[in-house]
């Protein structure tokens, strides 16, 4: 149905929770009428059970999960060692001759703030994150002076974009001067089609209180399809396809080593490019694909020593889409044993979820959650066979993180998200308990265990174990403090998952669906809630990107821009149904593309 295929990628930007403040933004309460007008029964689409309660909660739900697309294919994936050296010498080489045009003083402010954002565009701009960073703090002092007579709408938008990714926040009343007097876009800008398709993008970095960016994302999506749909077009053809590809998913809905892959192959189509920028980022990428190659061989080796798919035939056998879970974070070759451990321990969590959803009785939902909330197992205590298997599996693999960080001085990170298994553990039970119940709970309630088990605090955490580069305890404290950026992140996910996965936990009889309680509680029909929804995210997006932008003063970048790019990998699983568990088709495709071809140099 049209509903469940619905994308989470459209509008992202910002927004502002506060502690007693409803998940529904109360501009769209005051004109949400849904709870106020009953529907008529025979509109609803609410599933609840039709088992008595008795039954449901000694049965278990009939589960099956497609098997893993990849196997163990990436085991026979040979590497040459030497080529691999070869491509970090030729990178160290050329790492001079591109910083020397990022730091040219012929440049002006203007031509380096483009070059900034072509290098982030083309995936490279991590080697000179100083650089830029000390380029950008000192333009921002004079930013208005550097605008003040731009009229190329291009021009503005990529400066907008820089700005914001990095912390500053540039002011939109900057895209005023592309408004007429009615106060709207003027639609002469519609014959710009490059600098259509960059406001586009950055229309996703606007905040709530910035209806002019909602304003520019509308103007643009309409003329942009326009353009795509119509029979002829005096924009190139790569062009054409750079635009169709946004319109799909937008750049700040999409992960960056996935934006770098595609903007590589539409930079190399335009007139004019920079031979040198351009062969560094095909070495570039060529090299984190050899890093992600052998990343995944590592995982496949691990997993297939754990032999969990075949003593626990109902889990999801995900070693390839775990990894791209790693990546989503962190691309950079500096984060490889980061993206091993998000890996892994993704894969050793959904073993624990899969249980919960997918297998366990009641009773037995409650004996795992009393042995995860003591963190052991003693070899006298009386389990059946496959409880066991779950609990040695997840303290043995969490046990082995954390022997491999303690000689880094890093243990207290793998503790930390121990700690906080504990609590996402008693929220999988309660699901468990409606599910196996058949209750359909209302969304207000759904959503206080929902928001748990979206786990964002416990996915950031999972990152920041291989995160070498930062203060561990630090990043912990901040993330224990209950950040307003991390709850906007919960929303996000638990919606974009609901939404996708409705049909699957549906038909295994998981009716404790977001979608289904929205449903209930508002006497709505699937496409209402759908709708209503999808409003709470865009809400929520807006959020991300304001605590982003406000929180760099009192946050480390390198732990902010983790978070911001969690939201960007719920668009790319979640924006047809969901990626992560049937990932054939659109997520098979992104992962061909990244760790299967890499880019021909000539």
């Amino acid at each position: 149905m049209e509903a469940t295929r619905m994308g989470f990628g459209g509008l992202s930007v910002p927004l502002s929770l506060t502690p007693n403040l409803s998940l529904i933004p109360q501009r769209l309460l005051d004109k949400h009428n849904l709870s106020l007008k009953p529907v008529k029964i025979h509109h609803l689409v609410c599933v609840r059970s039709t088992k008595s309660s008795d039954d449901l909660e000694t049965s278990r739900p009939s589960t099956y999960f497609s098997p893993s697309l990849w196997g163990d294919h990436f085991l026979s994936v040979s590497l040459d060692h030497a080529e691999f050296v070869e491509l970090e010498r030729e990178i160290e080489t050329m790492k001079p001759l591109v910083k020397d045009m990022l730091m040219s003083s012929q440049s002006s402010d203007k031509e380096k703030i483009r070059l900034i954002h072509l290098l982030v565009s083309l995936g490279s701009s991590y080697h000179f994150d100083k650089e830029i960073q000390d380029i950008l703090k000192h333009s921002f002092t004079k930013l208005d002076d550097i605008i003040v007579e731009e009229d190329d709408l291009e021009t503005i938008s990529i400066m907008f974009e820089v700005f914001r990714l990095y912390g500053h926040k540039m002011s939109c009343d900057a895209f005023d001067r592309f408004r007429g007097g009615d106060g709207r876009f003027k639609e002469s800008l519609a014959k710009d089609v490059r600098g259509m398709l960059q406001l586009f993008e950055v229309a996703h970095l606007g905040t709530l209180s910035e209806d002019i960016m909602d304003e520019a994302l509308r103007f643009t999506r309409n003329h942009l399809e326009s353009l795509t749909s119509g029979n002829v077009s005096s924009a190139s053809p790569h062009i054409l396809k750079h635009i169709q590809n946004s319109l799909y998913i937008p750049r700040y809905c999409n992960i960056e080593v996935l934006v770098a892959r595609e903007y590589i192959s539409y930079y190399e189509q335009e007139e004019g490019y920079n031979e040198i920028l351009l062969k560094f980022a095909k070495l570039n990428f060529n090299f984190c694909q050899c890093h992600y190659i052998q990343e995944i061989k590592t995982l496949t080796k691990w997993w297939k020593d754990l032999d969990l798919a075949s003593k626990l035939p109902y889990i999801r056998d995900r070693s390839v889409e775990s990894h791209l879970g790693g990546l989503g974070p962190y691309f950079e070759p500096q984060y490889s044993l980061g993206r091993i451990i998000v890996a892994k321990t993704i894969m050793i969590i959904v073993v624990a979820d899969d249980t919960y959803d997918a297998h366990a009785t009641i009773p037995e939902a409650t004996v795992l959650t009393e042995y995860f909330q003591r963190l052991n197992i003693g070899a006298d205590d009386k389990l059946s066979g496959y409880l066991r298997i779950v609990l040695e599996s997840v303290f043995k693999v969490m046990g082995e993180i954390e022997q491999e960080m303690s000689p880094k001085g890093r243990s207290y990170s793998v503790k930390q998200v121990l700690e906080r298994f504990k609590i996402i553990a008693k929220a999988y039970k309660q699901l468990t308990e409606w599910a196996r119940k058949g209750h359909v709970p209302t969304f207000d309630e759904y959503m206080k265990v929902g928001l748990v088990t979206a786990g964002m605090g416990d996915y950031a955490g999972y990152c920041f174990i291989g995160m070498e580069d930062i203060n561990e305890k630090e990043a912990f404290e901040w993330l224990n403090s209950n950040p307003l950026l991390i709850d906007a992140l919960n929303v996000l996910f638990r919606i974009a998952n609901d939404v996708g996965t409705y049909e699957t936990e549906i038909n295994r009889g998981e009716v404790a669906n977001g979608l289904n309680c929205y449903m209930k509680q508002y006497g709505v029909t699937k496409e209402e809630a759908s709708r209503e929804l999808r409003k709470m995210y865009i809400y929520n997006k807006k959020v991300v990107v304001e605590e982003f932008m406000n929180s760099h003063d009192r946050v480390p970048r390198q732990v902010l821009l983790r978070c911001l790019n969690f939201a960007r990998l719920f668009d790319v699983i979640y924006t047809e149904g969901d990626g992560y568990s049937e990932p054939k088709g659109k997520i098979e495709h992104f992962m061909t593309s990244l760790y299967v071809h890499p880019i021909p140099l000539s």
